[in-house]
């Protein structure tokens, strides 16, 4: 699987208190619920990516401002008139 590396300023190990372990996952976390929300890929492709069951990942969704209902206009138009 292809991977992508994040550089961070090691500062950030200090100043929020956490491990780069801790650091790297919630990095994994803000990046699939963002795409999620950008509708590039399903809740179950953004909680695979984030590295977590798909319920665990739509309880964290909320803090991070976004929802678990992920539906754009063209979605609401197809479930409201069935084209």
């Amino acid at each position: 699987m292809p991977t992508a590396h994040i550089p961070y300023d090691p500062r950030l190990l200090v100043t929020s208190g956490r491990s780069a372990a801790e650091i790297e996952r919630e990095f994994r976390l803000v990046l699939a619920a963002k795409l999620y929300e950008l509708g590039r890929v399903s809740l179950g492709e953004a909680a695979e990516l984030a590295g977590r069951s798909k319920a665990d990942f739509m309880f964290e969704l909320a803090p991070l401002g976004v929802s678990v209902l992920n539906y754009g206009i063209d979605d609401l138009d197809h479930e409201i008139h069935g084209a």
